[in-house]
């Protein structure tokens, strides 16, 4: 524990010279969400809610403000690179913050990006099909190119992440500006009636379009100026986020009836009616540029979460090391060589995605009320710890945010059928985290699994410097 908090003193002090500015950072906040998965879910939510969906959507951002003030402050109370591990660690105790981190960001990153993957195949097939008989996976090469470049350190991811999310970004506002500019806008009052019903049950599909923004976190040693920068670069996630697909969602009700909006790929209709089939090409490029937005945060984030993880004992003291750029290479060859494990077998079976994709979130919602309770926790316990950022209006979004994630996660199936294979997922991953964290921590490190540690040595305060 003690090496851990020196090390991440260097690398804040590091982080101060060089590394992550605000503009780097709300990329990283931002990268999971701009994504074509996320996409196609927010259209299916407008053609389900019409008026209702931006309602929901409303709520949905409370949730999400509630989990931004908690990360916010316990990120820069305890700056690590393993987050959620070394929170939960020091308020609950190392099982729990291995089954923390382990079910809540790498089983998250096992489900979710294989189902990614699957799209951007699906949509490769579509714009150039493969010759009969072949069978091939391209995004396992588009896997393996940002595993390579997240190899070279934090400076090439900064400006990938930085061009991809700004491509992203305007093309969504191009295609929401000019589908509302050319739709019929009053068909998102006149297709449904508003009913504060519909507007909360709409709002467990709202929420995946709004998940992620801590994955700063895991990148506040590479931050120039830590105490400033990663909470501001949260709320301006979460601001950017909610306008860029407000205005996605209102043109889509604009544009499409509300079967497409439901189909299956509403995002390529939606372009195709406003531009025409010539736009299934350019409109299919940047969705894949959306997926490779999607790689390159998680494998950064996650990456370094496993590091820090490593480097508290609560991995193999491999997945802690890095290599000669900063990078951390054993935990980076690791996740990605486990996204390919998982994509391979699922072929090309697109029926997959949603369930997949909803227990992703599911075990993600997990990890959020875990941190809330952290939170709620370190207070308590830890009343005079320094705290950069402190949550305002304590406990109050924490208790909300608990309570809010608990009934998304109650309502988590978009159907009923979906129910059953969806909690079955989250309940193996559950089980083999919950597992792997008694019998590393009784049998291994030789600690007590429920027992609360105390915080590592505290680094040098972070953003003490611009």
């Amino acid at each position: 524990m003690q090496q851990a908090g020196v090390r991440e003193a260097a690398a804040v002090h590091v982080a101060s010279r060089q590394g992550l500015g605000l503009r780097a950072l709300i990329a990283t906040a931002v990268g999971v969400v701009v994504v074509q998965s996320t996409m196609i879910s927010l259209l299916n939510g407008a053609g389900l809610g019409a008026i209702n969906y931006p309602v929901a959507i409303g709520l949905a951002a409370l949730l999400a403000l509630g989990y931004v003030l908690t990360f916010a402050e316990l990120a820069l109370m305890l700056p690590s690179a393993g987050t959620l591990s070394a929170y939960t660690q020091v308020a609950l105790g190392p099982a729990l913050a291995i089954v923390a981190t382990l079910s809540g960001y790498v089983a998250v990153a096992l489900l979710g990006i294989p189902a990614e993957l699957i799209l951007v195949d699906a949509l490769l097939e579509q714009l150039v099909p493969s010759p009969a008989g072949f069978v091939g996976y391209p995004s396992l090469l588009l896997l393996a190119l940002f595993c390579g470049l997240n190899l070279l350190g934090v400076d090439m991811f900064a400006r990938i992440q930085s061009a991809l999310v700004a491509t992203m970004f305007t093309g969504i506002l191009i295609i929401g500006a000019i589908g509302i500019a050319g739709g019929d806008v009053s068909a998102v009052v006149t297709a449904q009636p508003f009913e504060s019903s519909a507007a909360i049950s709409l709002v467990a599909l709202a929420i995946w379009g709004l998940v992620g923004l801590e994955f700063v976190c895991p990148m506040i040693a590479e931050a120039r100026a830590p105490s400033r920068d990663v909470p501001r670069a949260m709320f301006i996630g979460l601001v950017l986020i909610v306008l860029a697909y407000g205005v996605y969602c209102t043109a889509g009700i604009a544009t499409l009836a509300a079967d497409q909006l439901t189909a299956a790929t509403p995002h390529m209709d939606l372009a195709v009616a406003m531009f025409g089939s010539p736009a299934r090409i350019g409109f299919g490029l940047l969705a894949i540029l959306g997926s490779a937005t999607l790689l390159n945060t998680v494998l950064a984030g996650v990456s370094r979460m496993i590091q820090g993880m490593a480097q508290a004992g609560q991995l193999p003291a491999i997945l802690g090391r890095e290599n000669r750029r900063g990078a951390p290479a054993p935990a980076l060859i690791a996740l990605a060589l486990g996204i390919a494990a998982v994509r391979v077998p699922l072929g090309m079976d697109a029926g997959s995605i949603l369930t997949l994709t909803v227990a992703a979130a599911g075990c993600w919602l997990i990890a959020y009320m875990i941190a809330h309770v952290d939170l709620i926790v370190l207070r308590l316990r830890l009343p005079r710890a320094p705290r950069p950022f402190r949550s305002p209006w304590f406990p109050l979004p924490q208790v909300l945010g608990i309570l809010g994630m608990a009934y998304v996660f109650a309502n988590i199936s978009p159907t009923p059928e979906l129910a059953g294979p969806i909690y079955r997922n989250v309940a193996i991953m559950l089980g083999i985290t919950c597992a792997f964290a008694l019998v590393w921590t009784v049998l291994v490190i030789r600690r007590n699994p429920f027992g609360a540690e105390p915080p590592p040595a505290p680094p040098t305060a972070p953003g003490s410097g611009d």
